[in-house]
């Protein structure tokens, strides 16, 4: 498949026959060239968010030159926050510490005056096919393949910083009765509905919002100094008008399917803790499944949700249906909220102790190997085994992260004798995972009994 725009170079140089050697040189060849005399235009240029693919840069040039021009391309990259261009050094000079400058302020090649044709065009096209490799596997390693949003391990990395450095709403969206779509229309149709809503979510938020995927039809969003409730509701309320439109113009006709979006918000001040705004969210998201769906509800710290989620022990069952309902979408375990795994966990202990059942509860933790490891890098780690665990364990079995580095299992049916063989083969797996030995992990067990957890 061919690509569907072509290659962008911008030529930099005070010479005008170097500039119309250059451009024929790269037009023949079908690569679009911008001709520019000056740093200082150059400059200008890109300032106006124009973003080609590779910069090539005269060094000697009157009032700028190429090593200085460089300096300012990379600095107003680094205050955007945006990728760096590549950038090759045009020069008849023979200089070595010339070249070395170059390399050392970020240059990727150098390219001898006058041009030879056939090198030259050569090196340029070998240079752009490179760099086109590096933003794919950059972009895969980021990008959430199926909706084009951000995906858990970057967007939780973007979110940490954005609820240290400003203030605005941290939300989480999960569809709800999406099972149903799979279960009914198949999941090729529940892909469009998911590539569908990720669009949504972009037109409902602005550029420098951050959004992602999280889960199978779960996300998360931080709206950057928002700071009214009620804007908040509205764009959920225009979610689920939305979705419905969508949905129904994806599966021709009417659908009986009570799909919508239910969404847990909660207000971040600066320098705010990420995952203790997200356990928050997470109550309040479960409030709204709780109560009606569809809705958005902001989590406020004078307003009990803990009481109203927990309170009456008569809605047990009720709750561990819907959970079932929305969230096991597949046959692994059931991972769960805090919220929403002590609520099931209450229910399961009483009906394994009805009927004389076995279990055990497990708490894994982690901890770095070295004091000097990144966070980013281990709660990458992090989820790896959350995902390890998940797919390892049966679809009976229920998981939560009770905070960052810890996961508590549910294992019904597991016995003394063979516990030591679950927890054996989680180890053997976990590690054939790469990144396992940068991390020391440990497990405490015991079983599982009524009068235990009164």
């Amino acid at each position: 498949m061919g690509r569907e725009t072509a290659d962008w170079v911008i030529v930099v140089d005070d010479d005008i026959i170097n500039l119309k050697t250059a451009g024929y040189f790269l037009s023949e060849a079908g690569i679009r060239v911008t001709a520019l005399q000056s740093g200082k235009a150059l400059i200008e240029y890109i300032g106006k968010g124009e973003r080609p693919d590779l910069l090539l840069l005269d060094i000697l040039m009157p009032e700028t030159d190429g090593f200085e021009t460089l300096k300012l391309v990379r600095q107003y990259e680094q205050d955007k926050g945006i990728r760096e261009i590549p950038v090759v050094f045009l020069t008849a000079d023979e200089n070595k510490e010339m070249e070395t400058r170059g390399f050392s302020l970020g240059a990727i090649d150098f390219i001898r005056k006058p041009f030879e044709p056939r090198v030259f065009l050569k090196r340029i096209q070998n240079i752009l096919s490179n760099s086109r490799l590096i933003n794919t596997l950059s972009e895969e390693a980021v990008i959430d393949k199926l909706t084009g949003l951000l995906n858990k391990i970057k967007v939780n990395s973007e979110l940490e910083k954005a609820c240290k450095e400003c203030q605005g709403v941290l939300l989480i969206l999960d569809l709800d009765s999406f099972k149903l779509v799979n279960d009914i229309y198949g999941h090729e149709v529940g892909d469009k509905i998911l590539i569908r809503f990720a669009e949504l979510l972009k037109k409902s938020f602005r550029a420098n919002d951050i959004v992602g995927r999280i889960g199978g039809d779960e996300f998360v969003a931080f709206l950057k100094d928002v700071n009214d409730g009620e804007d908040v509701k509205r764009i959920i309320a225009r979610l689920n008008e939305q979705l419905v439109e969508s949905a129904q113009s994806i599966l021709t006709g009417d659908i009986r399917i009570p799909l919508g979006v239910s969404a847990g918000a909660v207000m971040s001040e600066e320098d705010s803790d990420y995952y203790e705004l997200f356990n928050k969210a997470d109550k309040s998201l479960y409030f709204v499944k709780q109560n009606g769906k569809h809705e958005c509800e902001i989590y406020h710290e004078s307003k009990d949700i803990d009481d109203a989620l927990m309170g009456d022990r008569r809605t047990d069952l009720r709750s561990l249906s819907l959970i079932l309902d929305e969230r096991n979408v597949d046959n692994n375990a059931l991972w769960l909220g805090s919220e929403a795994f002590g609520n099931v966990y209450r229910y399961m202990v009483r009906y394994l102790e009805r009927y004389n059942e076995t279990a055990y509860k497990v708490l894994i933790s982690l901890e770095p190997a070295s004091e000097d490891m990144p966070q980013e890098e281990f709660m990458e780690i992090n989820d790896k085994l959350g995902e390890l665990l998940r797919s390892a364990l049966r679809n009976s079995d229920m998981m939560m992260q009770s905070s960052p580095g810890q996961f508590f299992l549910l294992l019904p049916t597991v016995t003394e004798g063979n516990l030591a063989n679950v927890l054996d083969r989680l180890k053997s797996e976990w590690e054939k995972t790469e990144g396992h030995e940068k991390v020391k992990i440990s497990y405490e067990a015991e079983s599982v009994s009524l009068e235990n957890e009164k």
